[in-house]
């Protein structure tokens, strides 16, 4: 008899369900995503996250924590959902790899969730003094950032300033939800967005531009449209030189049309 093993790896896998109604369908290169999380209590939501993209999209997960938030969610728990090593907030070379170039050259996609606001003004600042800051600066693959930032801090123009350097920056910045406070047990209309509102900015960022119709060069197809509004125009200037030259030729006044 074969080996129970052999036996399942012969077994054809079940087909992986639709994305669930509010998750848009999307594709990566690679499927790959990488967290990078600190420390606001929305970081509690990653295991449940990683399993979604997991099992929904069929995607490989990572997750890189600062000291922060390793210290309000499980790693373990992290580790066994998304079947990988949790990276941060030390800096390990044991395996012989740089860590934050390891980290930045794997996903096809980074999130910054929940971005608190020490993280959003270091981000901005360009600092990397942890881990999850210098995957950030060294990737190369888009940054989605979702904030997660006290009612009152928000206010701040500073806050406000960082947030806007981020966009300005490169990096896309998730508007963020009404969510409860773990402070006061109230709803904050600053809290961390949602998976679905993130992956929805996702799908937009790495939809791939309209290309050129084929056999146009870049701007031709600008250029012919411009023309033809052109032609249409004077067509229209045309026809209403006429009609006013027959109405004034009605009317005895003896105006011709130019030319």
């Amino acid at each position: 008899m074969p080996e129970p093993q052999e036996e399942a790896a012969t077994q054809p896998s079940s087909p992986r369900p639709a994305p669930a109604r509010g998750l848009p369908r999307m594709t990566l290169e690679r499927g790959r995503v990488l967290f990078v999380s600190s420390g606001a209590i929305g970081v509690t939501a990653l295991p449940e996250w990683a399993l979604v993209l997991r099992f929904r999209y069929g995607w490989s997960v990572r997750v890189c924590l600062s000291y922060s938030a390793d210290r309000l969610v499980s790693r373990s728990a992290l580790a066994a959902v998304t079947q990988a090593p949790v990276e941060g907030p030390d800096w390990p070379t044991e395996r012989g790899v740089v860590p934050h170039q390891e980290l930045a050259e794997w996903p096809d996609l980074v999130i910054a969730a929940p971005a608190t606001t020490n993280f959003v003004a270091k981000c901005a600042a360009g600092m990397a003094d942890s881990l999850v800051l210098t995957t950030v600066l060294c990737t190369a693959a888009p940054v989605l950032i979702a904030p997660s930032i006290p009612e009152n801090a928000l206010a701040r123009p500073a806050v406000q300033r960082n947030l806007r350097l981020l966009e300005e920056d490169g990096y896309h910045v998730v508007p963020m939800s009404p969510a409860v406070s773990a402070h006061r047990g109230t709803v904050s209309p600053s809290g961390m967005p949602g998976l679905p509102a993130i992956l929805k900015v996702a799908a937009r960022v790495l939809a791939k531009p309209e290309e050129p119709g084929e056999g146009e060069k870049p701007g031709e197809g600008e250029k012919s449209g411009e023309a033809e509004e052109k032609g249409k125009t004077e067509e229209k200037g045309r026809t209403e030189e006429s009609a006013e030259a027959e109405r004034e030729g009605a009317a005895g006044t003896g105006g011709q049309p130019d030319g």
